[in-house]
């Protein structure tokens, strides 16, 4: 990690959010931390800013003079920083700060992803479906897609789906583990309390919101916000906020002190059209205070093939319905008189019409998923695979390289005696064998690492023993 080296270096624009500071770079000036005139602060590739803006950090002045301590220091966390990057990727995983620098390929999903999420903010909302086979990056877009959101001023709520904690049939699990999760762009605070605060703080948005709420009585949102309003007990407070939020299963004696007559957020029975109503109205509310809305992300989604008749029919009904409030009355194929009411309560599947909701889940491809191509058109459904041109393996491999060599405090770029048969012909390897089916995206990041590791620790063995050696085991 270093600073930026004279004022004039300081200021940069990106194409899509602006103009901004540049705060300090990492990875060699690979990635910039840039304070954004918005007030959002993000990290980002350099490759993403205007050519001026790289030319100028380029051919910056001559450092500014800092102690050798303090030069150590940014050495050491930028170093030990690489170093888990590369923990990580021996396991095949791409980190979630890493996930825009190192992400193999997927130009065309990427176009997908940020054509949907500027519909999402356009028209009030959106829909995508991300199918693949194991190890081909699902778990890697959901995070692309959420960094991408945030990027867009619009809150993330996300949720891995399991059997036990949060089953695809458990819209009121899964709607606990989406606002838990909840992250915001302007701060680093987690979960729904910033957002509800946030709200009652400020002048008018409670009124607003209550206002624009379909529901003459019983709406859970307005109700918790009224009472979060009037109450003068942190306790009773906190409690609203666990209720509202799933955490509480049933209302306490310190929220009845305050709201007299809870609506009731039911566990059991058809529950998926209050669960999706409540992630709508959250979205309306972030507009009101200035976000973009809202993107609800759910991986893991191939639990559904494991679960029985009747769950599957609610977990049908939970994604149908989030489906259908992204999408709006005009845009779904969804029926919604397919999705059931409760029993004793009656909900709408959208706080509004446009709600400002993107949603996007992963699953995987198998003959007993969910039915997405009768939920979405096909430009709303992604797949991803091993179509993978040797060019993307390549700028995977030297982008791999930048962070080897920091890691290990060796010069970038590396030795050409050493390296560059290697650079020259594993790429090209590894992506003949992902075509051919031999391996997935996950071992391709695993030997790409481990080719770096190879030739760093074993000075005498020799670039031509590694390129054959890595041919034969791969039979390419």
């Amino acid at each position: 990690m270093s600073d930026p080296r004279n004022q004039s270096a300081k200021m940069v624009m990106h194409p899509q959010l602006g103009p901004g500071r540049l705060l300090r770079t990492y990875m060699g000036g690979y990635e910039w931390e840039i304070l954004f005139d918005s007030g959002r602060r993000f990290r980002l590739p350099a490759r993403e800013f205007a050519a001026e803006s790289i030319s100028a950090w380029q051919g910056r002045a001559a450092p500014a003079t800092h102690s050798l301590s303090a030069r150590v220091a940014a050495l050491d966390i930028e170093q030990f920083r690489a170093r888990q990057t590369l923990e990580a990727l021996r396991l095949g995983i791409v980190p979630v700060q890493d996930v825009e620098t190192l992400t193999i390929g997927l130009e065309a999903e990427r176009v997908s992803l940020d054509r949907a999420l500027a519909r999402s903010k356009e028209r009030g909302g959106d829909a995508l479906a991300v199918i693949g086979d194991y190890g081909f990056g699902k778990s890697h877009f959901i995070e692309l897609a959420a960094r991408r959101a945030l990027r867009e001023n619009c809150l993330v709520a996300s949720a891995s789906l399991d059997l036990i904690e949060v089953p695809p049939g458990k819209a009121n699990e899964i709607y606990k583990a989406l606002v838990h999760s909840m992250r915001y762009p302007d701060s680093d605070e987690r979960g729904l309390g910033p957002l509800l605060k946030r709200a009652i703080e400020t002048p008018g948005i409670v009124e607003q919101f209550a206002a624009r709420s379909p529901r003459e009585k019983d709406d859970p949102l307005v109700a918790a916000l009224a009472a979060m309003t009037n109450s003068s007990s942190q306790r009773a407070y906190d409690e609203i906020v666990a209720w509202i939020g799933g955490q509480i299963r049933s209302p306490t004696a310190e929220i009845r002190s305050v709201l007299k007559k809870p609506p009731r957020l039911y566990l059991a029975g058809e529950v998926a059209r209050q669960y999706v109503y409540l992630l709508s109205g959250i979205s309306v509310l972030a507009t009101l205070l200035g976000y973009g809305g809202m993107a609800v992300l759910i991986d893991e989604s191939e639990h559904y093939s494991l679960l029985r008749a009747t769950q599957r029919g609610r977990a049908d009904a939970f994604f149908k319905a989030l489906i259908y409030a992204a999408l709006g009355t005009t845009n779904s194929r969804i029926d919604p008189n397919t999705i059931p009411y409760h029993a004793t309560m009656q909900y709408e599947l959208a706080f509004e019409p446009n709600s400002y909701l993107f949603f996007l889940f992963a699953l995987t491809e198998s003959e007993n998923r969910m039915p997405v191509d009768s939920w979405l058109a096909p430009s709303q459904i992604l797949r991803l695979d091993d179509r993978f041109i040797e060019r993307d393996v390549l700028e995977f491999f030297k982008t791999l390289l930048r962070y080897h060599s920091i890691a290990y405090a060796y010069s970038y770029p590396p030795p050409r005696e050493r390296y560059e048969e290697v650079v020259r012909a594993v790429p090209g390897m590894l992506s003949r064998a992902l075509n051919q089916h031999r391996i997935n995206l996950r071992e391709v990041i695993r030997l790409a690492v481990t080719a770096c590791d190879l030739l760093f620790l074993y000075p005498d063995y020799t670039p031509a023993e590694l390129v054959e050696e890595l041919g034969q085991g791969l039979r390419v």
